[in-house]
Parts: C-alpha cells; sequence; structure tokens
C-alpha cells in the first residue's frame, strides 16, 4: 500500500521545521524529526486505513526537509528530486512571512492537541482549502456553521439596526426578495486562520454579516481577504476607467 501524499498542514509543519533548524536537511535521527513524525502520525488528516507502518517516519520527513533544498534559492543544490508542485506552492506562500509560518504551524499543533483524531478535514474540496491547510480551514468553517451562534448574530443584529445588510457591499435579502429574504445572511468568521485555534468560543463580534457573493470572494482570496480589503477591491473597480465611467 502507498501512502497518501502529502496534505498542506504536513508540508506546513515539516517547513515551520526546515527554517527553525536554519533552512537545512536534518538526519532522521534528529529529535525535532523524530518529533514531527510522531505529531504527523496524530495529524487528523488521513485516515489510519490509508496508512502503512513507514507513514511518515522519520526517515520520510528527513527526505522532505530535503526536498526543500531545491526549493530555496539560499542553496545551490538540486535538493532530492520529489519535491512536488504543493510543496513549492507552500514555500511561495510562507517564505516572505516566517512569523505567520511560525502562528500557522503553532495554530495547527494546538488544533491538533484539542481536536477529534476521528475528524478528517481532508472532506473540505481540495479548492476551498486556504494556505493554512486543512485543519485551520476546517476550524473556520465550522465556527461560520455553528448555527446557535449565527441565530444569535442575525438577532442582535437585526435588534440593533432593523435589518441585515452585507457588511462589505450593503446587499439585504429581504429588500432585493422579499419575504423570502427576510432573516437570511451569512457569516463570515473574522479571526484570521493563525489564531483561530487559541480561540476557543466563537463570539459574536467575531463574526460579519455578509451576502453569499463577498462571502465566496473573501474565502477566494489567498491569504483570506479582510472586510476592508474586499471593500477597498469593490471601490476601485466601481472609478472610471481611463477617463470613462465604468
Amino acid at each position: 500500500m502507498r501512502n497518501p501524499d502529502w496534505v498542506r498542514d504536513e508540508i506546513i509543519l515539516a517547513m515551520d521545521l526546515y527554517v527553525r533548524a536554519g533552512r537545512k536537511q536534518l538526519p532522521p535521527s534528529h529529535d525535532d524529526v523524530v518529533m514531527l513524525s510522531q505529531l504527523l502520525n496524530r495529524l487528523p488528516v488521513h485516515p489510519v486505513a490509508t496508512r502503512d507502518e513507514a507513514f511518515r517516519n522519520p526517515n520520510g520527513i528527513s527526505m522532505i526537509l530535503g526536498n526543500f533544498l531545491g526549493i530555496d534559492p539560499h542553496h545551490n543544490q538540486s535538493g532530492l528530486s520529489r519535491n512536488n508542485q504543493l510543496q513549492t506552492t507552500v514555500w511561495n506562500d510562507f517564505i516572505d512571512h516566517p512569523e505567520r509560518l511560525r502562528r500557522t504551524s503553532e495554530a495547527i499543533e494546538t488544533t491538533i492537541s484539542f481536536g477529534d483524531p476521528d475528524e478528517h478535514p481532508a472532506s473540505i474540496d481540495e479548492e476551498e482549502v486556504f494556505p493554512e491547510g486543512h485543519i485551520l480551514t476546517r476550524q473556520h468553517v465550522l465556527r461560520e456553521r455553528n448555527r446557535s451562534a449565527v441565530a444569535a448574530k442575525i438577532e442582535r443584529v437585526m435588534r440593533n439596526h432593523g435589518r441585515l445588510a452585507c457588511e462589505v457591499c450593503g446587499f439585504d435579502f429581504l429588500e432585493f426578495y422579499g419575504e423570502l429574504g427576510r432573516g437570511f445572511a451569512e457569516c463570515h468568521h473574522l479571526v484570521p486562520l493563525a489564531e483561530v485555534a487559541f480561540h476557543r468560543d466563537t463570539r459574536l463580534d467575531d463574526l460579519a454579516i455578509v451576502c453569499a457573493n463577498c462571502h465566496r470572494m473573501l474565502h477566494r482570496g489567498r491569504p483570506v481577504l479582510t472586510l476592508d480589503a474586499l471593500k477597498g477591491l469593490i471601490e476601485r473597480l466601481k472609478q472610471p476607467q481611463n477617463g470613462r465611467a465604468s
């Protein structure tokens, strides 16, 4: 049986070790490599039935660290030949943001310590997975689908403002769809993914009222867009182009 391919979460943890080690390959016997092997075996992204006895063992982790040598411009060597496109993508996502890499790695580890090992977030469509990986994406989505929190947020906004308008574009489902749209809106979780593991409870202030279109566009950003960033994008697109009204 062939072990499953590495996913974002695993590559992020390996890249974090590579950077912390001084951007070099570590041998399988190194304590940090052994510890990472143990951590990856606890990571709830691959069902146990898909793993063999060599799953994410220290030898394999040392090889992945060696793959980074072929990606890292600080090295002239080619590294191992098995570096793949996803490993290069993760490298490009994080190499200029070492603090975000460290915080994301810590968030994944923290989530594992509280999580259920039988829950496999890889069920999320790959195209919807954020740069921070399956586990933190799943945490984000679960917060947004917390029915009691969403209902409480909608109730509070209606009580305070009398309407549900998208906090990005102002779309109001009731105004557009009439009674069919009454009380309807989506909620976007505002806590950055690298911080979500350190916020165990979903506070109402952590949720924003959004329309479905803006919600998808927020998630489509890499990294996930802030409300202000998407507002700014919309405003720029409304500006006249080449002296003509758009």
